[in-house]
Order: structure tokens, then sequence, then C-alpha cells
């Protein structure tokens, strides 16, 4: 009886230190090679936007960035522009927002003046290089945050209210 008892304790034992061994490397910074690590990285891009200035996502490295993809005529991306505008307010000097038209009858004429008309005044680019489908965009408006590794730390479908963007800017700037 002392033998079972002692044998049940050890694999007791053992589990726990099998538990705690891998609760250890799943935890960010933990020994599964970082916590950013857990995280997609953002595939890269290359657009030009809609004044003529050809960008890559990896310009931005070491940046936080909202990837807004949307249409002109959808009405909830309109809705989606008036919440961005305040995260713009808020973190312009650390943020990065590019927004991203998957629609392909938008065009450069057309989004200059949606943006324009919108008061949109960061990065508005047309999907000509297969961007929303390496993203795998299926609602719009869908947004993407990306923190200063180049991770996806964020993905939201559908209107997103500023105070929830605002938490998760806040996060990855770290203020």
């Amino acid at each position: 009886m002392k033998k079972a008892f002692a044998l049940g304790l050890a694999v007791i034992f053992l589990v726990i230190i099998i538990m705690a061994v891998g609760a250890l490397r799943s935890a960010p910074g933990g020994g599964g090679g970082g916590g950013a690590s857990k995280y997609e990285l953002a595939p890269d891009f290359t657009l030009t936007d809609i004044t003529g200035y050809e960008f890559s996502l990896s310009d931005y490295r070491g940046k936080v960035v909202i990837l807004d993809f949307f249409a002109i005529h959808c009405p909830a991306c309109e809705g989606q522009v008036d919440e961005l505008k305040k995260v713009w307010a808020k973190f312009h000097d650390g943020l990065y927002i590019i927004s991203i038209s998957v629609d392909p009858s938008d065009t450069d004429e057309a989004l200059r003046h949606y943006a324009s008309e919108h008061g949109i005044l960061w990065r508005v680019a047309r999907d000509t290089a297969g961007v929303g489908e390496a993203y795998d965009i299926r609602y719009l408006p869908t947004l993407v945050i990306i923190d200063r590794e180049g991770y996806i730390r964020h993905r939201h479908e559908g209107l997103t209210s500023s105070d929830v963007l605002i938490g998760e800017v806040s996060e990855l700037l770290g203020s």
C-alpha cells in the first residue's frame, strides 16, 4: 500500500512539473521563444497610396499600425472613419493608420474625394496587390492592429468603437 501511495505521489508531482513547464513556455517572455511568437507575423505588402507614394508595411517596423480595410460604398466603413479619427487624435504621434480599399471599383480619384470629404489625415491606398486576400478579409470594415515587431495583435470585423481601439493601442504603445 505504501508503494502505491508513493507511486501516486510521484505521478502527481510529475504532472505538476509538466504543467508548470508548459505554462512557462506559453507565458509572454517564457521559454517558447518570446511573447510575440504566439502571434501571427503580419504579411508584408507594397502599395501605392492615393497621392502616388509607394510604401510597404515593412517601412513601419518599430511602429504600431492599424490597417483599416474598407470600401467607399460601405456605410459601416464611414462610421469606422469617425472612430478612427478619435484614435488618430489621441495617438497621431505614435500610431500609423493605413486605410486600404478592397473594392476594385474604388479609383484613386474617388478615394481622394472620400478622404477629403471625411477628413482622413492618414494614408489611404487601393488594394492592387491582393492584400485583402493575404489578410483574409471577409467583412468590411476590418481592422488589423500590428505591434512594433510586426505581429498581428488584434483583429476586428465590423464597426469597432474608438474606446476599444484606444485601449488596445495604449497597451501596445505602453502609454
